[in-house]
């Protein structure tokens, strides 16, 4: 067969073997983080955050309509599984290009030995990159990365097409080609616009000799054309449109046409390939316009509402996360980053530990050595990939280095720019609220194609040994059978089960169980992006419980977001009330108070709250109050004056206005910090605390029991939680975690009630009465069994209140494991350390009947100085 042939079935093979493997592996529905958002604006064809991803929202609402699965978010998950077997395929083709030029020979004059190294080396390469941790994670769920990935893969791939073609008539369509692809890469992600280096490399090599002189010229026109699109373009064009509307882009276009022409009549080659470069990247920009109209019709996810050329200008540009310095590196003045700060010794030795090597080597080990298990403390786990991957990377690097230097400095600069110099940009705040290296898979790609190139120089080494062709044809198959066993086939084994999404269901549920735990018409205040993303995909993509308007207090800092919760009603929701108006709502900002006394009436939700025991058969936890008194205090100090933030204003604005007319929540993962002072007069419902007229008596939080029953154990769905064939990522499982301690709160308040029987609602609507002491021991059942301990854990606090409960339910032999959890957790720290651990381990103890054992723990702790009021405190501290 023809090396054309050849290649292409190797290719395809490679597409469909990868693409397989994803599909396999595929999210079901949507995940967590920025997906749930993703694949609700691309269903809707609505805004998300800035800067937005346009091509990647139009692409997927094609995509969700055609019915590859029931699931939508499996459909546009599917964009992603497709993207990413492209990539593998590119990185085949790319890695056989490099092969041929430095061969400089005729591929169809290959010998066998020659033709294998180059195609299983390449896919050998190809695969690495398939498997590898990072591309693996973004290649089975809605993100952007898998989509920006595949553009630099195949900008790469044009450039050689040239490359190899220049200088035969027509050559320059693939330079063109390559910039157009860049203009629609920046629909979907900046980052692969880094792949403009990689063309003026490329195009200098070619046209130009190799100077000190001319290659720093080279450098400063690189980086001239870089800035000339970043800036001139992507936030000229805006500009332009800002300040002088659609004449603004009708001079652009205006001066790239004159160029053109210009070009053309004086028969300037580069100048005229550079203008028409210029204006194709622009078209392909043009999907941003997508950005602007979609906001002008006010769709039901529309952040920042870019409706405006002056909105659309700070969209785009990304002005409400603000601008990061390159220098000082610890730049953030919040606490939190200040306290991790001062761990370093100076912005340098910050950079080198933590951004650097925490932020990107870490993640760059976790690709070609392996990735160790969380709580180890080990960056990497050699024994995972026994480092093979990037053994291969480095030989292949100095391969190329040595026959092709030309181009192995361009896939060096790829590899940089991509990795250690995005790491200089983004200068990221330690800590990060989830982990980074699905921004840096462009350099992983780079480094795939020096381990295919490396693989090709270990398979043409068997030349050396055997004489005869026959037999070095033989050893090469026996050696390419073994390398891709022992790095393909083991990356394959050791990554599989963590990236198998194929049964996890936890983000649907979770946000079936937060809107589930609200009443009809409710507002519920959320946090960030996995309690609220989720809810928006149930909401606007499955229609599920639109009643319940979602605020999140992050964008309630946003005046833009404020005029829409008052202003609009997504799929039926009813418009929120606020005292202020519209202008004063798009300027809101921080307001400097004192500790102030708030009052508000009750009204008909103390009726209502009063019913709703009664009905249950039980007393309420607390008398219900005909008004709510608290006292809220500055949420930020600056110099010396306290104010509170604009989401703190929003959420005074809603409760006053909406309280008593429609029932108000606030997530479970909102924190202290942001309850404005109100925790008192929060009620647990399910994963949402419900603002009622009572205040929790002190150290006794309040609890409905009723509510708390219905919702845990009859209306929320916990799909494959127990099944321990699923793998549960650390997103889900930190979040599931939150399920037990609810279910032994319920118990514990189901055990001490004073009533005997308790009327609970079943999730069809019926009532059905039970005793209080069996509905304690049902609740108990059911978290072992939805919720195993050795997957989830317990905080020892609750530990110990299921051993008190087994034993006061008469169930002793059941309060063991929970010791032995507890024993668990004591090994693995010192007293000292965690006094409250070992303090609800002497109590659980003492509760089946080991006093000597219990006896011993408890002088300890005296002996070392905590009493055990002083251990008790300590670990609510922890707690609070």
């Amino acid at each position: 067969m023809k090396h054309r042939d050849v290649n292409r079935l190797f290719a395809a093979l490679l597409f469909l073997l990868s693409g397989a493997v994803y599909l396999m592996t595929m999210a079901p529905t949507l995940s967590f983080w920025d997906c749930g958002e993703f694949i609700a604006t691309a269903r809707t064809l609505g805004v998300p955050h800035p800067p937005g991803a346009p091509l990647f929202l139009l692409a997927g609402r094609v995509i969700s309509m055609i019915p590859f699965f029931g699931d939508i978010g499996a459909r546009v998950n599917l964009l992603s599984v497709l993207s990413s077997a492209a990539t593998v395929m590119m990185a085949y083709l790319v890695t056989v290009r490099f092969i041929i030029l430095y061969r400089k020979t005729d591929p169809d004059s290959w010998n066998p030995v020659e033709k294998l190294s180059a195609y299983g080396g390449a896919a050998v390469g190809a695969l690495v990159l398939a498997f590898s941790d990072s591309f693996w994670f973004n290649a089975v769920e809605t993100e952007v990365y898998a989509a920006s990935t595949f553009f630099t893969a195949l900008v790469v791939w044009l450039l050689l097409r040239w490359y190899e073609e220049e200088p035969q008539s027509g050559n320059e369509r693939w330079l063109l080609v390559a910039m157009y692809v860049i203009g629609l890469s920046i629909g979907v992600h900046l980052l692969s616009l880094l792949a403009v280096f990689a063309v003026a490399m490329v195009y200098y090599y070619r046209k130009y000799d190799v100077t000190p002189k001319s290659f720093i010229i080279m450098m400063i026109a690189a980086s001239a054309l870089f800035l000339l699109i970043y800036v001139g373009v992507i936030k000229g064009l805006p500009f332009l449109l800002e300040r002088f509307s659609w004449w603004g882009g009708i001079m652009m276009l205006a001066a790239m046409i004159y160029a053109i022409t210009y070009a053309h009549r004086k028969r300037h080659v580069l100048m005229h390939t550079v203008s028409m470069s210029l204006l194709l990247l622009v078209i392909g920009y043009t999907s941003y316009a997508m950005i602007y109209v979609r906001a002008k019709a006010g769709p039901p996810i529309n952040e920042n509402n870019p409706s405006t050329a002056e909105a659309f200008f700070s969209y785009l540009n990304r002005e409400q996360y603000g601008d990061l310095p390159l220098w000082p590196r610890r730049w953030s003045s919040e606490p939190l980053h200040q306290y991790f700060y001062r761990q370093y010794s100076s912005d340098a030795d910050y950079f080198l530990r933590y951004q650097l090597g925490q932020m990107y080597m870490r993640y760059f080990g976790w690709q070609f050595i392996g990735r160790a298990h969380a709580g180890t403390g080990a960056p990497v786990d050699w024994s995972q990939l026994w480092g093979l991957p990037f053994l291969l990377g480095i030989g292949g690097a100095v391969v190329q280095m040595r026959r092709d230097w030309k181009m192995g400095s361009v896939v060096l600069a790829l590899f940089v720019l991509t990795g250690a110099a995005l790491v200089v940009y983004l200068n990221q705040t330690e800590p990060q609220p989830r982990e980074r290296d699905y921004s840096y898979v462009g350099s992983f790609f780079a480094f795939a194609l020096w381990i295919g190139i490396g693989a090709e120089r270990l398979l043409m080494e068997v030349r050396r040994f055997f004489s005869s062709d026959a037999v070095q044809q033989k050893a090469a198959m026996f050696l390419l059978a073994m390398v891709v066993l022992l790095v393909d086939g083991r990356m394959l084994m050791a990554n599989y089960f963590t990236h198998d999404r194929s049964g996890n269901y936890v983000p649907w549920d979770w946000a079936w169980n937060m809107l589930q735990s609200c009443d009809h018409d409710a507002i519920m205040f959320t946090n960030g992006d996995n309690d609220t993303f989720p809810l928006w995909y149930l909401q606007e993509v499955e229609g599920i419980r639109t009643d319940v308007r979602v605020v999140n207090l992050s964008l309630a800092n946003t005046g833009w977001y404020l005029d829409q919760l008052k202003n609009t009603s997504p799929r039926g929701a009813r418009p929120i009330r606020f005292g202020l108006d519209d202008s004063e709502l798009r300027q809101i900002s921080y307001v400097a108070i004192d500790p102030v006394e708030v009052q508000l009436k009750t009204g008909a939700e103390k009726v209502r709250l009063t019913e709703e025991y009664k009905a249950a058969g039980i007393a309420p936890p607390a008398a219900p109050q005909d008004s709510l008194q608290w006292v809220i205090t500055p949420t930020v100090n600056f110099r010396g004056q306290g104010f509170i933030r604009p989401q703190d204003v929003a959420v005074y604005e809603i409760v006053m206005n909406n309280f008593g007319s429609r029932p108000i929540y606030f997530a479970l993962t909102v924190g202290r910090d942001n309850l404005l002072g109100l925790e008192g007069f929060l009620q647990l419902e399910g994963l949402a605390y419900r603002l009622v007229p009572m205040h929790a008596p002190e150290g006794s939080p309040l609890v409905s029991l009723p509510r708390l029953y219905t919702t845990l154990c009859e209306t929320f769905r916990y799909r494959n939680l127990n099944n321990a064939e699923v793998f549960i990522d650390e997103t889900a499982a930190r979040l599931s975690s939150n399920y037990k301690p609810l279910f032994s709160r319920l118990a514990l308040g189901l055990a001490e009630a004073p009533d005997d029987e308790i009327s609970v609602r079943t999730a069809e609507g019926e009532r059905r009465t039970i005793q209080r002491k069996e509905l304690a021991l049902s609740v108990l059942e059911q978290s072992g069994e939805r919720l195993p301990l050795e997957r989830y854990g317990l905080d020892p606090e609750f530990a110990a209140s299921e051993v008190y409960l087994y034993v006061s339910l008469g169930e002793k032999q059941k309060a063991y494991p929970y010791i032995s959890y507890l024993k668990k957790l004591a090994a693995t720290t010192t007293m000292q350390a965690d006094p409250a651990l070992y303090y609800a381990l002497a109590l659980s103890l003492r509760e089946v009947g080991q006093l000597d054992a219990s006896q011993k723990i408890l002088e300890q702790l005296l002996r070392d100085g905590d009493t055990l009021q002083a251990g008790q405190e300590r670990y609510q501290n922890e707690e609070k």
